[in-house]
């Protein structure tokens, strides 16, 4: 093998280890992304916030997270181009074929369509004056959008190349020929190419460092190559040649240009080539996206750069100051960082791997130490040597003559803090110690605990470990002290110091804490500008203390309490910082996504906090339209809100705030990336809706929004319900105290009526009873007894002295009662006609019937006996012969007692006879004495109750129907 092959060789293995691979920060949106299509034509945004992309499948819309798609029913084929926004802030497309769109309340709207002029071929086109000016090769067309007038210019045998604007001018470029108009119908030359210059093939126009430039190509006869592509830029009255760079030189296809400020970009099929203009040529720069198709440019509101490619989707630059060094795949998990000199950054990975940033060539050189375990810790010595801690040794190397030495000490270690070039302080997983690098074997132990995290304070001299117990301090003797926190231990996972002389500690939940000079101690947290409390790497920079989070990068200016902000919205796509790495103008963060390299200054963008508004409304789960004020049902029980605020990753810097006047005059906070809040069961009433926006950690927010709810009241609590129901109410009360006390006369007069007859019953029993104890019954039975003494009969008289004592008193002791036992008064019935029979010398007999069958039941007293005195005084003392008989019958009907007394007597109307013939025109007492009574006890009873006379052909037979009450 010659030397030039050996050279060659030694120069791709030095081009292999040698990359620039530096690129800004980008996502990538995809069709996982929800992406519709991977080809598009153009991006540009209107003045909602809405990122508008010309796609191969048609036209869509993006507001941040979703894509809506628009078409027309007259649409011809789907591609649609040339994205603009008019006066009205309407967005225009067209197509192929000939079609102008624009979209207005929210659908495609068909606006010109010259399909006569189309020949296959995507015309450029703009908005002027009212009008619509597009251009193809050979022609010019003015179409007016109100009256739809079509004006159609073509130059003679000259080729029309383009047409374009400049405020209220138009411009034409022809073969041959620059001219103007002032009206887009008719054009004047304004001068001449001249012989070296002529437009042929299709041209774009841009302004850069307000110069105007005209780039021109022709196509290939393949229809996809180019040739000829010039830069023209306009001096005067004519236009002058400017060199390309190589590289947009040959075959490379400018689809799209951006003015960047300092620098132009073309968008290309090989990428966007960066040129900057200076001296009337164009200098190349750098590529970015190499090898994508870039068919356009956007810089939206929010600062974020979109690239639209033929065939690789979406691409989203968030800070052009953020950029990131490129290491495959297995290469990008950084576990450690440091600082090397002024110039170098060296980084260490998982897998071993090596890496070293030249920050002046920005070149990135990688290296292979044979070790491939995993980077614990980097710390610089000199400008050329580092202290690298695997987990298993260490080593000592130099970046520039790239040799190493295994270090004799074992690896494994978490943290190094530098003393000066020959002695370090280490934290292991066993001990903290102060190494010596020159001869490591005579290290000085000054913990004997697992350690994390240290750090040597050049000002007070003084030295910080972290342990797993807490953080100690060592003073120049070593003596160490206990660093608390609210009266407990400090778990510190990184320990840094700022130009004031404040020592933090960052830590797992507690933010950062500050130890001063005087002991005090400083916490900030998330409740006074930390993005998070679980925080991790720190480094000091002057009077600034850069902080890592799990929610972002933050940087905080130590004097003022401020703190500036760098998250995914800011580009930052990874938290996971293993080291920060700072110099004069950049900041390096290591993390398990590569090395990215900051400009401290310029990365900071203002992020705009634009409005949000509201998407849907719903009630029910029915969604409404959305209005500013409602009036809902008393059965409405589920109110939802929605919201969104436009653009890419807009919502990941803001918190959405609300309140429900009526309900509590408190904002809440609503959970990041939510957009909706929910209300359950409102009482009914008057509310208000207020929502806004407020940026994280920032004072900045929205104006508030609000919307009015009034929840009726169901219809009981109406006030034509409630005095409706008061007027009911009253006309209740009214009805119901009437009729009480009409009931209640009532029932006092049924009550003076009740006692009225109780009274009259009282009355009838005693004339009963005296009709009973009357002075004839009474003689005519001692007169009986006298005969039967008289005549000797002592037996007769005294048995029948002895029923006679038995009736009276027994009629006595049933006056005292209103009702007895139906038994008692048939014993008292049989004594009666026993002493009646005896006193009519047994001249009739009487007979009982249906007494066994009476059921146990209480009947009122003294209501029998009158009529069987009436039967023998009436009916058997005026009959002759010997058949004389009263005959006496129970029985139970109809809830009554009913009593028949017959007599075989001279009947009721012979009776009559002789009482008239006697001159007797009275009612019997005792008869007359029951029939009231009995009269009173049907009313008391409300029953069928009285005596009734029975027509009969021998003698006399009385009904009584008798009350009775169930024993």
């Amino acid at each position: 093998m010659n030397k030039i092959t050996l050279y060659f060789l030694f120069f791709l293995l030095f081009l292999s280890k040698l990359t620039f691979a530096q690129h800004p920060v980008y996502n990538h949106l995809t069709e996982k992304d929800g992406l519709p299509d991977i080809e598009f034509y153009g991006v540009i945004e209107d003045r909602e916030g809405f990122v508008w992309l010309a796609a191969d499948k048609g036209l869509f819309r993006y507001d941040g997270k979703e894509f809506k798609n628009y078409s027309h029913p007259d649409k011809r084929g789907l591609s649609v181009f040339g994205l603009k926004l008019d006066e009205k802030g309407r967005v225009w497309c067209n197509n192929i074929s000939g079609q102008y769109f624009y979209i207005e309340d929210d659908k495609l709207n068909l606006s010109v369509d010259i399909k006569e002029h189309a020949s296959g071929q995507l015309a450029s086109f703009f908005l002027y004056k009212n009008s619509l000016i597009a251009s193809n090769l050979g022609y010019v067309a003015r179409i007016d959008l109100e009256t739809k007038e079509k004006k159609i210019f073509k130059d003679g045998v000259n080729v029309v190349a383009s047409v374009f604007r400049s405020k209220d001018s138009l411009f034409l470029l022809s073969t041959n020929y620059y001219k103007y108009s002032l009206n887009g119908k008719e054009y004047s030359n304004e001068f001449s190419l001249g012989s070296n210059i002529s437009i042929e093939g299709a041209t774009s126009y841009f302004t850069h460092k307000n110069k105007q430039f005209v780039y021109s190509f022709n196509f290939q006869a393949d229809g996809v190559n180019v040739e000829k592509p010039s830069i023209l830029m306009k001096q005067g009255k004519s236009f002058k040649k400017i060199l390309l760079p190589r590289i947009l030189r040959g075959n490379t296809i400018v689809k799209s240009f951006y003015d960047a400020g300092d620098e132009f970009w073309f968008g290309t099929n090989k990428g966007v080539i960066i040129c900057e203009y200076k001296e009337g040529e164009f200098f190349y720069k750098r590529t970015n996206f190499e090898g994508k198709y870039i068919t356009g440019f956007l810089r939206d509101r929010y600062n974020n750069y979109w690239y639209t490619t033929h065939r690789n989707g979406v691409f989203i630059v968030p800070n052009s100051y953020l950029n990131k060094y490129e290491l495959d795949e297995s290469r990008q998990n950084i576990s450690a960082m440091d600082r090397v000199g002024d110039n170098s950054v060296l980084f260490g990975a998982t897998n071993g791997d090596i890496g070293v940033i030249d920050i002046k060539q920005k070149t990135l050189k990688k290296f292979d130490l044979n070790d491939k375990q995993k980077v614990f810790a980097i710390i610089g010595l000199t400008d050329e040597l580092a202290l690298i801690s695997f987990a298993t040794y260490c080593y000592v190397f130099n970046i520039k003559t790239e040799e190493y030495k295994k270090f004799q000490m074992n690896g494994n270690v978490k943290d190094f803090s530098f003393i000066d070039k020959n002695r370090v302080v280490m934290a292991a997983y066993s001990s903290a110690a102060i190494v010596l690098v020159d001869n490591p074997k005579k290290n000085k132990r000054i913990g004997s605990k697992r350690s994390y995290s240290t750090y040597y304070s050049k000002k007070s001299k003084k030295i910080y470990v972290g342990y797993v117990y807490g953080v100690k301090e060592y003073d120049e003797n070593l003596k160490s002290r206990t660093i608390t926190f609210k009266n407990r231990e400090i778990f510190a996972v990184d320990i840094d110091e700022t130009a004031n002389g404040v020592v933090w500690f960052s830590t797992f939940k507690d933010g950062i804490v500050g130890l001063k000079e005087d002991g005090t101690i400083i916490n900030y947290t998330q409740k006074n500008g930390l993005l998070s409390n679980l925080t991790s790497v720190i480094k000091s920079d002057g009077d600034y203390l850069w902080i890592s989070t799990n929610k972002g990068v933050q940087v905080l200016n130590t004097i003022t309490g401020r703190f500036r902000n760098l998250t995914k919205r800011h580009g930052l796509n990874s938290f996971n910082i293993s080291d920060i790495s700072i110099f004069d103008k950049t900041v390096f963060l290591s993390s398990n996504k590569g090395v990215f390299q900051i400009d401290k200054e310029k990365v900071f963008t203002n992020t705009v906090l634009l409005d949000f508004y509201f998407t849907k409304i719903s009630v029910e789960d029915k969604q409404v339209s959305i209005k500013e004020s409602y009036k809902l049902d008393s059965n409405t029980k589920k109110i939802q809100f929605s919201f969104h605020t436009n653009g890419f990753l807009a919502e990941d810097n803001i918190e959405y705030k609300y309140r429900l006047l009526g309900a509590s005059k408190e904002w809440s906070l609503i959970s990041q990336g939510v957009n909706q809040v929910t209300f359950n069961n409102l009482a009914a009433g008057s509310y208000t809706f207020e929502l806004k926006a407020v940026q994280i950690n920032g004072k900045e927010e929205t104006a508030v929004k609000t919307i009015k709810l009034k929840i009726n009241p169901p219809f009981y609590k109406e006030w034509w319900f409630i005095v409706g129901g008061l007027l009911l109410l009253f006309v209740f009360v009214w009805f119901y105290f009437t009729n009480r006390i009409k009931s209640l006369r009532i029932k006092q007069k049924q009550l003076l009526e009740k006692e009225r007859m109780q009274k009259q019953l009282v009355s009838s029993k005693l004339e009963s009873l005296q009709s009973q104890m009357n002075p004839h019954f009474t003689f005519n039975a001692l007169n009986s007894i006298q005969n039967l003494v008289l005549k000797g009969e002592r037996h007769e008289a005294y048995d029948y002295l002895t029923k006679f004592s038995f009736l009276i008193r027994e009629n006595l002791n049933m006056s005292k009662k209103s009702f007895v036992q139906f038994d008692n008064e048939l014993q008292l019935l049989v004594k009666y006609l026993e002493l009646e029979r005896l006193r009519f010398g047994g001249e009739f007999a009487y007979e009982i019937k249906g007494d066994s069958k009476v059921e146990d039941i209480k009947i009122p007293t003294m209501i029998i006996q009158p009529y069987l005195e009436n039967a023998l005084k009436h009916g058997l003392l005026h009959k002759k012969g010997d058949d004389k008989k009263i005959i006496l019958e129970f029985s139970q009907e109809d809830g009554v007692l009913k009593c028949v007394v017959f007599d075989n007597g001279i009947g009721v109307e012979a009776a009559k006879k002789i009482k008239k013939e006697s001159n007797i025109t009275r009612e019997s007492f005792s008869t007359k004495a029951i029939k009231d009574r009995l009269v009173f006890l049907k009313d008391y009873y409300k029953t069928d109750i009285g005596v009734v006379y029975e027509k009969v052909p021998i003698g006399t037979k009385v009904v009584i129907k008798i009350p009775f009450t169930k024993v």
